[in-house]
């Protein structure tokens, strides 16, 4: 009983979090991410802060008592302070960067879109008729007309959930409490997940009864991962929407920067990313008439932008994540499928997870043999 008293109150505390924080998952998840990817900054920041106060506790015997109190209070609390600084910044920068290249055409880009939409991405009636045909005619086949069906119905979903990314970030005022406070929640779990780190890996080692080193590992191993992830999926999608647009703006495509960020979205997606965006364009531009435009801007998709994809992410993802290429591309799919936008995040670091523990598990079975 003894034993087991200390467990139930750890037990206790962390269920009665659950019940307060439960209502925001997605941003407990996102700061819980961004605070193990960031994490290494704030302990070096914490390590300097203590040679240095360690550094005034030996000379203050010499300094006035007022300038030492002042140091030591800065020594003390500057990691923290330091890590927020940064954190915020790194998270407003690129924020306030695209909102100032994008804003301008918003508005703009989504009638665009959605005229594209509404007159078949100007199709004209023969192709219209012949695909038409090409439905009817899976129609005497039932599983492939509903496995095709099935296919580009996610599809649509994946392209419209980007473009309602938008949508919400052009309408942002409408909720600006709800998301003052969701940011505000965000950030406040990041640094109390980077200061209170090693703390809570101890409570999560007395709760499972794990070793610490074990447990060090797994936070090795996401650390790992979550950096893949942000070199393999965040920057790729940046570079490859950055290439979108300048081949949007070079073919004469009205607001670029908005179809740029609208390609940046869509790129995560495996396998098709980017082509759901610049694909249709280059249809609407070859049927308006603009063949040379249409031809250089689907050279450009398929040369540039779609081999940044084809060579960049397997490298980055898979020094990060010890497990074969097609199990990734699943797993993010998976986890799109299952968790919406966040599941590019969720299924790596969920893959992540499995093979750790696959790999805890043989290390254990060898070492008890």
């Amino acid at each position: 009983m003894t034993a087991l008293l200390p467990r139930l109150f750890y037990i206790s505390a962390a269920f009665a979090l659950y019940l307060l924080l439960q209502p925001y998952p997605v941003t407990i998840f996102m700061a819980a991410c961004f605070a193990c990817l960031t994490l290494p900054l704030y302990r070096g920041l914490t390590l300097k802060a203590r040679a240095w106060q360690g550094v005034l506790e030996r000379e203050g015997g010499g300094q006035r008592r007022l300038s030492l109190r002042f140091r030591l209070a800065a020594a003390r609390f500057g990691p923290v302070y330091s890590y927020t600084i940064f954190i915020v910044a790194a998270v407003f920068a690129p924020v306030a960067a695209l909102v100032l290249l994008v804003a301008p055409q918003a508005a703009a880009g989504l009638a665009r879109l959605r005229e594209l939409r509404a007159n078949n991405f100007q199709l004209p009636p023969d192709c219209v008729e012949y695909i038409q045909q090409i439905r009817e005619l899976l129609a005497g086949y039932p599983r492939l007309e509903k496995t095709v069906d099935d296919f580009f119905r996610n599809v649509d979903t994946l392209f419209f959930d980007a473009v309602g990314l938008l949508n919400r970030g052009a309408d942002v005022l409408g909720g600006t409490m709800t998301v003052l406070w969701t940011t505000f929640l965000f950030f406040m779990l990041t640094v109390f997940f980077a200061v209170y780190a090693r703390r809570i890996r101890i409570l999560t080692a007395r709760i499972l009864h794990l070793p610490q080193t074990v447990l060090r590992r797994f936070v090795t191993a996401a650390h790992r991962a979550l950096r893949a992830i942000m070199l393999g999926i965040v920057l790729v999608s940046l570079a490859q929407g950055f290439l979108c647009g300048i081949g949007f703006a070079v073919t004469g495509i009205r607001q670029p920067a908005f179809w740029g960020l609208l390609s940046t979205l869509t790129a995560p997606i495996p396998i098709i990313g980017t082509t759901l965006v610049w694909l249709p364009l280059c249809l609407s531009l070859w049927f308006s008439g603009k063949t040379a435009a249409a031809v250089g801007l689907g050279l450009w998709g398929i040369l540039a932008v779609s081999n940044v994809d084809n060579f960049l992410r397997p490298l980055f993802l898979r020094q990060g994540i010890n497990a074969p290429f097609f199990a990734l591309l699943a797993s993010i799919l998976c986890g799109l499928a299952v968790f919406g936008p966040v599941g590019l995040i969720v299924g790596p670091v969920l893959l992540t997870f499995a093979v750790q523990a696959l790999t805890e598990g043989n290390r254990f079975y060898t070492a008890h043999r």
